[in-house]
């Protein structure tokens, strides 16, 4: 394939080359030298390119057999169910109730984790024999188990709630429901405060008494290993008839982890991997509806497929109309019921990109001159605002300023927020700490959602802003490089690679190399031409805050992609930073 770029190419185009050459490490040192032997082992032994050996090493491979690993998972590597905490006690009393046909209640959240949590279990159960009943709470009853709703169960003769992507921070409700003679399952994966619920059973990797490898599972993926559990001990013990495929259900696995932005590594990643081959080469109904309906458009399911249209659309339901459609929509077997489901949730979601854009732009608008500018933090509050699009309205803040923000509206008599961390920050850790000033709070690292009385508003405000000083240094977000490569690197062969080390996402990015230009020219509107030392053009994209017209040479880090067009792939270059040093 030519080198050559054909002048009909548009100016985002840059073609594939397929000559190969390596480069030298740019690091120095000891271990500059233990990573490129580790390196060029793993090349020799897979025979995969020294680029991705490289890549690879930097991601913290040590040995070619974990590289196998991590350019093919196995489901079979996936870790011990057994090694989650009380994974026994809740394998054993779901089985008891089935066996004695007692009432179950699956009690879920109202977000694309829960929702997918809910499904998984009903799926589950539903092979059993089960007819579980379902509870989805609305944002206007809140986020976790309440006392009125389980006093409702018991009167429905309800023996057994499992609480699924909430709980563990439900210590008194699940006391109440055992008074009521209703034991729980808790199977959830929020941080836990210092007194576990007692419950039958805990199943959570955060707890401290946990051996489970990754801490840090969505919900739906605790669900999924609860399963793989429950479906070993029972198939044990013979009380399943034929045979209970979870591998179907990967596609729900993989909406949960997704959606809840867990980091894609460990069996977050095997999950995904393996979820989103289940999606592209068995779609069940509720997909089948998106490809055929056109909603994803390339009739294919990748990284941004789930993030910008599928996870959106299953939040949408919970954010500003019913959660339980969005269920529906997942557990639905008939291609015509799906199709009438997502046409609701298209309509939720209109409506939820509406409100949204209100909220965000009027708090945008007003950073200036409420003297938000000069802080490290945003705590903003409005009771006209809706609850339902706060905790998106806080990660957009949060990707715009580069600071922790927590949106608060009024719900009833009591005000409620939801709040995304920033770079370097425990955000439940700081929110902890001001649990005086807050009626209920819960979360993880990276989200929040609290409840506080109004006199409280002001005191919160500034007390968090305190809480997380030093923590967000203000400084410019470093961007992180893999490895140094040259031009020539760039083949066929390393593109086809390089999504072997997918999927991409949070703990888990697209690669990012180091490239030496010999010259950049600004094409406008971003575009940007790239002329490399043998004198080729490659084209990318440059979103530069401030304009540059040419350099005679530079240093770039950019992340190599494929793209289409007229039949022919061609490598685009997205630069994330020049390097003038």
């Amino acid at each position: 394939m030519t080198t050559a770029v054909p002048t009909s190419r548009p100016s985002w185009a840059s073609p594939m080359n397929d000559t190969a050459a390596t480069i030298g490490s740019a690091l120095h040192g000891t271990a500059a030298k233990a990573a490129a032997d580790v390196a060029l082992t793993i090349t020799e032994s897979l025979g995969v390119p020294h680029l991705i050996a490289r890549i690879l090493v930097a991601r913290g491979v040590t040995t070619p057999d974990e590289a196998g690993v991590f350019l093919k998972p196995r489901l079979d590597d996936l870790s011990d169910p057994f090694l989650l905490p009380d994974m026994d006690k809740g394998v054993a009393r779901l089985i008891e109730a089935v066996s004695k046909s007692e009432k179950i209640c699956i009690w879920g959240d109202y977000d694309a984790d829960g929702v997918s949590c809910l499904a998984l279990m009903f799926n589950f159960l539903k092979h059993l024999g089960v007819s579980a009943a379902v509870h989805i709470p609305t944002r206007e009853e809140g986020y976790g188990l309440h006392i009125e709703k389980i006093e409702e169960l018991a009167k429905d003769g309800v023996c057994l709630l499992v609480s699924l992507d909430c709980g563990s921070s439900n210590a008194e409700e699940i006391d109440h429901a055992r008074r009521l003679g209703m034991d729980t399952i808790v199977i959830d994966h929020h941080e836990i405060g210092s007194e576990v619920p007692r419950a039958v059973a805990v199943i959570n990797p955060k707890r401290k008494d946990s051996l489970f490898p990754t801490r840090d599972l969505a919900a739906c993926g605790v669900t999924f290993f609860f399963l793989l559990g429950l479906r070993r001990t029972m198939h044990a013990k013979g009380l399943i008839p034929g045979h209970i495929n979870l591998k179907k259900e990967l596609d729900l696995v993989t909406i949960g982890t997704v959606g809840d932005m867990v980091p894609l590594t460990g069996d977050n990643r095997i999950l995904v991997r393996h979820g989103m081959e289940v999606m592209n080469q068995r779609p069940r109904a509720w997909l089948r509806s998106m490809l055929g309906s056109r909603v994803i458009s390339k009739g294919l399911v990748n990284e941004f497929a789930l993030g910008f249209i599928i996870i959106p659309r299953i939040n949408a339901t919970g954010r500003v109309a019913r959660p339980h459609k969005s269920f529906d929509f997942l557990v639905a077997t008939d291609d015509q019921a799906a199709l009438a489901l997502l046409a609701e949730l298209q309509k939720a979601n209109t409506v939820r990109q509406q409100r949204e854009k209100k909220i965000h732009d009027e708090i945008v608008s007003s950073i200036g001159t409420d003297g938000l500018s000069g802080r490290k933090t945003i705590v903003v509050f409005n009771e006209k605002w809706h609850a339902g699009v706060l905790g998106i309205v806080a990660q957009k803040l949060t990707e715009r300023f580069g600071k922790p923000a927590i949106v608060i509206t009024k719900v009833k008599d009591i005000w409620k927020g939801s709040g995304r961390g920033g770079d370097g920050m425990d955000l439940f850790e700081a929110i902890c700490s001001l649990s005086p000033l807050l009626l209920k709070y819960g979360g993880h690292k990276y989200a929040c959602g609290i409840s506080l009385n109004e006199e409280n508003l002001p005191a919160f405000a500034e007390a968090f802003e305190k809480a997380v000083e030093g923590t967000i240094t203000g400084r410019k977000r470093p961007v992180h490089v893999d490895t140094a490569a040259g031009f020539d690197e760039l083949t066929s062969e390393v593109m086809d690679y390089l999504e072997e080390l997918g999927p991409f996402g949070i703990g888990n990015p697209r690669p990012n190399l180091l490239f030496d230009a010999a010259g950049i020219n600004a094409a406008g509107n971003g575009r940007t031409r790239i002329t490399d030392g043998s004198n080729r053009t490659w084209y990318g994209f440059y979103a530069a805050k401030s304009p540059f017209q040419k350099s005679d040479g530079a240093r770039i880090i950019a992340s190599p992609v494929v793209r289409m067009d007229f039949g022919e792939r061609f490598i685009h270059l997205n630069i994330k930073e020049m390097v003038t040093e």
